[in-house]
């Protein structure tokens, strides 16, 4: 719809080119601010992401050594037998 006046003539509105400039100056610095806000908060939660990942795989890293070296002992175990823990060599499994 149209805006008109009463007798059917469109209505022409009239405003001021500065304060035209002024609104759409400040229209255009508040969407600026928020995708600034949002460009920093996309980037904290990227950090985020990146950190609890990293900790995850030096957790698991961590799990995957402890269970590595309880294997080699148990394939120790079978292939020479018990033996002392102080002469089990980590370089030779051999004992002396």
């Amino acid at each position: 719809m149209d805006a008109s006046s009463q007798d059917g003539k469109k209505k022409e509105y009239i405003t001021v080119h500065r304060v035209q400039a002024w609104f759409l100056g400040r229209s255009r610095d508040n969407w600026k601010q928020e995708h600034k806000k949002l460009k920093a908060n996309a980037k904290r939660l990227k950090n985020r992401v990146n950190d609890v990942t990293r900790s995850r795989e030096s957790r698991q890293v961590g799990e995957l050594k402890a269970e590595n070296a309880a294997l080699r002992e148990q394939a120790a175990l079978k292939k020479y037998g018990p033996c002392d823990r102080a002469d089990f060599d980590e370089s030779n499994p051999i004992a002396v």
